[in-house]
């Protein structure tokens, strides 16, 4: 364990790094990628399944990333995809494509369920965060015109 988390900071460090994200952001966008390898790893202990640790490990990844952006006053989505790196199906992925490529269909058809649920809670993690977001700063941005037209 202590190796899959080691692996998921260098291996975002490096998108980090070659993304350009300047010197300030590069240790915050990697942390998240490590910390959102942590969430995956723990909340997969407790559910043997892909779908609720890929939502549970995005939504952290999309939580972060607003805070940082929030705090390091830089865009959302530089510490959001460093910090999914690490979820990227890759090797459920590989193993579709190469069942299918050999024929065997009904493996095929097992691992591409397995990514697809796998892709979906990352979709929805990021899209509940990114939403609320958004509907957070439309509220705070009414509130604020209601008050300066009454002043």
């Amino acid at each position: 364990m202590a190796v899959q988390i080691i692996t998921a900071l260098l291996g975002s460090l490096g998108f980090a790094l070659m993304f350009n994200l300047g010197r300030r952001n590069v240790i915050p966008a990697a942390v998240n990628g490590m910390c959102t390898w942590i969430v995956y790893i723990l909340v997969r202990n407790i559910i043997d399944d892909v779908f609720i640790p890929s939502l549970a490990a995005s939504l952290w990844a999309a939580i972060y990333a607003e805070i940082a952006a929030r705090i390091m006053k830089a865009p959302a989505n530089q510490y959001l995809i460093v910090g999914l790196i690490p979820l990227l199906p890759g090797a459920p992925l590989y193993y579709t494509l190469s069942a299918a490529f050999d024929s065997d269909w009904k493996a095929a058809s097992a691992y591409g369920n397995s990514t697809m649920l796998f892709v979906l809670g990352i979709a929805v993690g990021i899209s509940s965060v990114c939403g609320c977001d958004d509907i957070i700063r439309r509220l705070k941005n009414k509130k604020a015109e209601s008050l300066s037209k009454h002043i």
